[in-house]
């Protein structure tokens, strides 16, 4: 029988960036909560159209961020420039 080779470099996970996305907007639906809370206790008056599109934005933005950190963090992880393939010594290292 022929040994496997496992791969150390896992292929590209659609379902992480998923995950990513998810965690995302959660944060960003916390993040809009808490603006909700302050502006419902000031005494400003906002379209409530324009109030519901601000959250709204501010949940999508996470979900951006999210996917933009993962997508990024997994492409470095594949490259196989030696850029990107240095090691955690290098980066404490003063200059």
């Amino acid at each position: 029988m022929k040994r496997q080779e496992v791969d150390p470099n896992p292929p590209f996970s659609g379902a992480r960036v998923l995950v990513a996305i998810a965690i995302g907007c959660a944060i960003g639906a916390l993040i809009a909560y808490f603006m909700k809370v302050l502006i419902d206790n000031t005494p400003v008056q906002v379209d409530i159209t324009r109030l519901r599109l601000f959250y709204l934005m501010i949940v999508l933005c996470g979900g951006l961020g999210g996917f933009a950190i993962e997508t990024t963090r997994q492409l470095q992880q594949e490259a196989t420039d030696p850029l990107y393939r240095h090691g955690r010594k290098s980066r404490n290292r003063r200059r």
